[in-house]
């Protein structure tokens, strides 16, 4: 088992120290980017009980913060070396899910099943 490096040398460690104000700082645009998120919740909900359908520049938006924060929780929370946003690109938009609530293509899913089985055989 290797050797645990002393409390001392932990101390003296500089790259925690370098990233310490980094997870402050981001740690902020966490909590911004949750409100901001929440409001955007909120206004989606009003534009879609009055038009029926969902704001397109809206979903993307909500998609892109939505790779913020979790982008920047990976560094928070140490799971990341890579600092988000302003050191890296903004995040990009993801494709909308498929509704949940429309019924699937039944020969589409024949079909995937069928390959599926192909390359079992090969």
């Amino acid at each position: 088992m290797a050797k645990q490096p002393s409390l001392k040398a932990r101390l003296q460690d500089e790259s925690f120290w370098l990233r310490l104000p980094f997870v402050f700082l981001f740690f902020l645009a966490w909590k911004l980017t949750e409100l901001i998120i929440i409001g955007l919740v909120l206004v989606q909900l009003v534009y879609r009980l009055f038009v029926g359908q969902p704001q397109p520049q809206l979903l993307a938006l909500g998609s892109q913060l939505s790779r913020y924060a979790y982008q920047v929780f990976r560094y928070v929370t140490f799971n990341s070396d890579e600092k988000p946003f302003p050191f890296a690109d903004w995040p990009a938009t993801e494709a909308m899910d498929a509704d949940p609530y429309q019924p699937q293509d039944s020969s589409e899913e024949t079909d995937a099943e069928d390959g599926d089985q192909e390359q079992r055989v090969k």
